[in-house]
């Protein structure tokens, strides 16, 4: 998916195109009302590439589910324009999705685009507060996690994605917009009873938060409330309950204005607009929790502590 992304485009498109995997693939290219020239130039250097023109900025949910409608293939992989994919990439992940029937996500090993040998993302967790994590984020790429493995979920960056899985689950939440997205859909397959893999083998180098500044204000109130919003929707009442209060906690800090770990953010503007999209999101839990074939127990065996990942070095 693309917006404003032309400076990115050319690194991207080629290391995709020059990928091998038996019976071919094709490339897609949604393009989220750019106004840099993206689509022209695309479409001009690399005619293989199919356009679909949203026409306006979709976010990244509603913008990459355009493309996964139109999927008639088995696997549907998705991929950031400001991502290098090394070579092997999409043959590792197609591998490893056939490799396990129940799998419905398979996430690429994501590394810093200046810094390939450090881990950006090998998986995302789930925190016991109901945040979420990149699963080795700034540790080195030493071998640590050259294992192929179950994970909570993928990081929509650069993940394969089972068309019959999102067919019972359904795509991403798009009143999310961006951020959490993933976590979210994520979490709807395993309570649907699927698998999410990390594949160390399928490499990508990424241009970290290149589509908005990492701790910007716009970053910080939409993962503020998609959380929450992500919590409402899945989570069982006693989770639930613990990840607000937490939240809570936090907010209500002496001299601190902020929601979550990070300082700066609004807890009245993210609570607003939690409340506006609460109703939805209560509808759509009746229907999630109804229809989930695995227990909570299973589910919530994967959260990792909230205080062990604060004091990571």
């Amino acid at each position: 998916m693309n917006r404003d992304g032309l400076r990115h485009l050319d690194a991207c498109i080629e290391a995709v195109l020059a990928q091998e995997l038996e019976g071919g693939f094709e490339v897609v290219m949604v393009d989220n009302g750019s106004s840099d020239g993206s689509v022209a130039h695309v479409r001009q250097r690399f005619p293989r590439v199919r356009v679909i023109e949203a026409g306006r900025n979709l976010g990244f949910a509603a913008g990459n589910n355009l493309a996964l409608r139109e999927l008639e293939t088995e696997y549907g992989v998705l991929l950031n324009n400001d991502t290098r994919a090394r070579p092997g990439w999409l043959a590792a992940l197609v591998a490893a999705a056939d490799s396990e029937p129940r799998a419905a996500s398979v996430q690429a090993k994501l590394v810093f685009a200046d810094r390939p040998a450090v881990i950006q993302s090998a998986g995302s967790l789930l925190l016991s507060d109901g945040s979420a994590g990149d699963r080795g984020a700034g540790e080195p790429d030493d071998g640590r996690y050259d294992r192929r493995e179950e994970i909570f979920a993928a990081c929509g960056a650069a993940a394969l994605y089972r068309r019959e899985a999102l067919a019972e689950a359904g795509l991403f939440d798009e009143g999310f917009f961006m951020y959490y997205e993933d976590t979210d859909l994520s979490w709807r397959l395993r309570l649907a009873g699927w698998k999410v893999l990390f594949e160390p083998g399928a490499v990508v180098e990424h241009v970290h938060a290149a589509s908005s500044a990492a701790g910007s204000a716009f970053m910080r109130f939409h993962a503020d409330r998609n959380r929450l919003l992500m919590v409402l929707k899945n989570a069982p009442l006693g989770f639930l309950l613990h990840s607000f209060a937490s939240l809570g906690r936090r907010a209500a800090r002496p001299g601190s204005a902020q929601v979550g770990p990070a300082a700066g953010r609004s807890p009245s503007r993210v609570l607003l607009s939690f409340l506006g999209r609460a109703p939805a999101a209560l509808v759509q839990r009746l229907r999630i929790r109804s229809r989930r074939k695995v227990a909570d127990a299973e589910i919530l065996k994967w959260a990792y502590p909230r205080e062990r990942w604060d004091a990571r070095s």
